[in-house]
């Protein structure tokens, strides 16, 4: 693999090198190449955004039909998770009070990571006010 980079930098050394001389030597080529320069070819640009974007869409199908993971009505309702309320403790420090499958819990959580703290009892002041 190093060999074939260092190949194709050689080749484009001696192209460059090459096409520098054929510049210098022809006053015909530099004056073509000195008024065509900063014009802009619109085809070739409005092509290059056209293929650009056909690689997004087929990339995006493509990986659709690769990962197939599906979540179904049903899932959606056996993982049902509410936040009931949040407090912030701090940069990036909070605690939440969460309702999982009809429990409720509090829980702490940090950049790095969540640590569950208790389970709420129904019979609490804060369970009644917001149904757990």
């Amino acid at each position: 693999m190093f060999k074939l980079f260092l190949i194709t930098l050689n080749l484009l050394t001696y192209t460059c090198f090459a096409a520098s001389e054929l510049y210098n030597e022809n006053e015909e080529i530099k004056q073509a190449l000195n008024n065509n320069m900063y014009e802009p070819n619109y085809f070739s640009l409005f092509f290059g955004l056209f293929v650009v974007i056909g690689l997004v869409y087929i990339t995006s199908y493509i990986y659709q039909k690769l990962v197939k993971i599906k979540i179904t009505p049903e899932e959606i309702d056996m993982y049902n998770i509410e936040i009931l309320s949040t407090k912030s403790l701090g940069q990036n420090k909070s605690l939440h009070i969460i309702k999982a499958n009809g429990k409720c819990c509090l829980i702490g959580a940090t950049q790095n990571n969540i640590t569950f703290i208790k389970d709420i009892d129904e019979n609490t002041e804060f369970a009644n006010e917001q149904n757990c």
